[in-house]
């Protein structure tokens, strides 16, 4: 499993993290046939707010690894552009805004959890799984947290879906360098961070 982490996140890796730049396609899509996608919109350096972004470490290894074992669909930025390019604008042109999606970002702030879900400005209470991952999360002892006030997803893909469509099909996920970083914290990666994702996307096949 490590190695072919760290086999997929060279790809995104090359290029201090601009991904490979002589592809057509900014965002990758694998079409499993699932009604949940996992997307990672910062795998590599993306253009937000007139200035380049620094990718969310690891996270395009990992979503395109639990893809593959868990078989579900994926949405993958794999290059860097000097200009905006959204995942929502993606989805929305390729006519996939009927999914489910788990948004998968990476933090570095020093907050009391270990993973953080943000789902904009709607009802927790009617969102669809989300009671179902929390438990799963917290079956791994791990500490969650609710739209934390440093990420709720207002302005990610979480936000940009609401706004557009008014529904809760999005949920994004942040994750804690921790349970990411498979070099340094290999153990966290293979027996928690895995598992638990494989678990969630379980969810949407029930």
């Amino acid at each position: 499993m490590i190695e072919k982490l760290k086999k997929y996140n060279e790809f995104y890796y090359q290029n201090c993290s601009h991904g490979d730049k002589a592809l057509s396609c900014i965002f990758k899509f694998e079409d499993r046939g699932t009604k949940l996608i996992l997307t990672a919109p910062h795998s590599t350096r993306s253009f937000i707010n007139k200035q380049e972004r620094f990718s969310d470490l690891y996270t395009g290894a990992i979503t395109q690894f639990v893809g593959e074992t868990a078989k579900t669909s994926t949405i993958i930025r794999q290059k860097y552009t000097p200009y905006k390019a959204l995942i929502s604008d993606f989805i929305g042109n390729n006519n996939l805004q009927e999914h489910y999606f788990l948004d998968i970002h990476g933090f570095e702030k020093d907050i009391p959890y270990d993973i953080c879900l943000g789902i904009g400005e709607m009802d927790k209470d009617s969102y669809p799984y989300l009671q179902e991952i929390v438990q799963t999360i917290q079956s791994f002892d791990l500490r969650v947290a609710i739209n934390h006030e440093n990420y709720m997803g207002l302005r990610g893909l979480t936000g940009r879906y609401q706004r557009t469509y008014n529904k809760p099909n999005v949920i994004q996920m942040e994750i804690r360098r921790h349970l990411r970083d498979f070099y340094n914290n290999q153990e966290n990666v293979q027996k928690i961070t895995i598992p638990m994702l494989e678990k969630i996307t379980g969810l949407y096949k029930l």
